[in-house]
């Protein structure tokens, strides 16, 4: 008599949202690079309008 053998396949991986409309990993990610592109600039825009008196 043969046994009977139950092969379990693993389950597909799906995260699941704890929100509808929640943002991805990835969406925050790119806000936080967006911020520190923004924060940069506007550190590069800071150091230009400080050395213009040097300047002139």
């Amino acid at each position: 008599m043969k046994t009977a053998t139950i092969y379990r396949q693993a389950p597909a991986i799906r995260t699941k949202l704890p929100y509808p409309n929640a943002a991805t990993r990835r969406q925050i990610l790119h806000q936080l690079s967006d911020v520190l592109l923004v924060a940069a600039i506007g550190m590069a825009f800071a150091a230009a309008v400080l050395f213009l008196p040097v300047l002139a």
